[in-house]
């Protein structure tokens, strides 16, 4: 079920101007990319046997719902924003090319990867790569194959205001493993102060075992 979303009333909200001042421009998102400690979360994958890819995207799931400018949608050039964003991921297949495969946002970390788990091997089946109403998501692509420095989308006006996420290969660092994370957003949405928040909690979230408890 597609989750419940709200009109913001744009006179009493905040960043009315700068939504204003960004919404029509040609290019109107920006990316930023940082490198993100995932230590935690690779051991923790690794001792339980666990695919990373997943036990990562449920992190970034659990971030991503914490901000609301996240969860912020331009539809119809109105700004809308929704109690819940669910995450679609890009799935490799076995001829190189890929599927969309569109996934829940769930607090449960064992019911989230139980959920994605039975999602992502029923696109591998099935491949999908239709575009109807995607309002309600995010997007998480995985480059395991490098690490990187910046990422770039292809820009698609229909759904720009879609928070787009995408994980490098990590790495070893010193004692520490960390991981680049891009993320490309609307700039009449979201402005970078947003995404160090963003960042926070996902760090937080990342570090937090007691989300893990229960899993398998």
């Amino acid at each position: 079920m597609v989750p419940a979303k709200e009109k913001i009333d744009l006179t009493l909200y905040p960043r009315a101007a700068l939504l204003k001042a960004f919404r029509d421009r040609e290019m109107p998102c920006f990316s930023v990319t940082s490198e993100v400690d995932v230590t935690t979360l690779v051991r923790f994958a690794r001792t339980k046997n666990l695919k990373f890819f997943i036990t990562m995207s449920y992190a970034l799931s659990r971030a991503v719902n914490q901000i609301p400018e996240l969860r912020q949608r331009l539809i119809g050039g109105e700004l809308y924003e929704f109690e819940r964003v669910d995450p679609g991921y890009t799935v490799l297949l076995q001829n190189n090319t890929f599927s969309f495969c569109d996934s829940l946002h769930m607090e449960s970390f064992a019911e989230y990867y139980d959920y994605a788990s039975r999602a992502i091997e029923a696109v591998k089946r099935v491949p999908d790569l239709a575009m109807e109403e995607k309002d309600h998501m995010f997007f998480i692509t995985a480059i395991p194959w490098f690490s990187f420095t910046s990422f770039t989308h292809p820009y698609f006006a229909q759904y720009a205001s879609i928070p787009l996420l995408t994980i490098g290969k990590h790495f070893p660092r010193s004692r520490n493993i960390v991981m680049p994370l891009a993320i490309q957003v609307h700039h009449a949405i979201v402005d970078g102060i947003h995404i160090g928040t963003f960042l926070d909690r996902l760090k937080e979230t990342i570090n937090d075992k007691t989300l893990y408890k229960g899993s398998r």
